[in-house]
């Protein structure tokens, strides 16, 4: 075996072992690693970062109200990954800077509320009360800009059940960080 063949079969050895090794290797060598696999928590799905390079949307409709939480029914659109359709609640998966926007007709007063990855503790964002449910009331909502990072997460909670069909909830990332 020639000298340079030699060295090139030591370097190729080398490089496939710091690649295995690296938690950046996916990016550097073209592998995939667990870091760059999907990962789970429970039994929903993480994002990759082919995940993130795509659009992150869900909009849901037909909402329930259960001891304050509010569950949706019936899920429009669930582009990427995040909104869990059981439990209504969105895991930002994606980093990124999000417009979430909820509308709703119903004597009810909803809020939407940000839970920080790591914290048992869910924050007011903002809220708002509805007017008296009809067959055509008008229409209660709001419409806010949040910067989310990894793993926060957003919902709705009411304060009442009285909430008609003719309701949203929904969120997509208007740029990444």
């Amino acid at each position: 075996m020639q000298l340079a063949d030699m060295f090139f079969f030591i370097f190729r050895r080398l490089f496939f072992a710091v690649c295995l090794i690296t938690t950046l290797s996916g990016a550097i060598c073209g592998l995939e690693t667990p870091a760059a696999s999907i990962a789970t928590i429970g039994s929903k799905k993480l994002a990759t970062a082919s995940d993130c390079s795509k659009p992150v949307a869900f909009s849901s409709v037909t909402p329930t109200v259960k001891d304050g939480d509010l569950f949706f029914n019936e899920t429009l659109l669930d582009s990427g990954v995040g909104y869990n359709t059981e439990s209504g609640v969105f895991t930002t998966h994606c980093p990124g800077l999000y417009q979430l926007s909820y509308f709703y007709n119903g004597d009810v007063k909803l809020t939407l509320r940000q839970k920080p990855r790591g914290s048992e503790t869910w924050y007011n964002v903002i809220s708002k009360r509805g007017g008296e449910a009809s067959s055509d009331p008008p229409l209660s909502g709001n419409i806010v800009l949040l910067r989310l990072a990894l793993g926060d997460q957003v919902a709705l909670f009411a304060d009442g059940e009285n909430i008609n069909a003719e309701s949203s909830f929904s969120g997509f990332r208007i740029a990444r960080e």
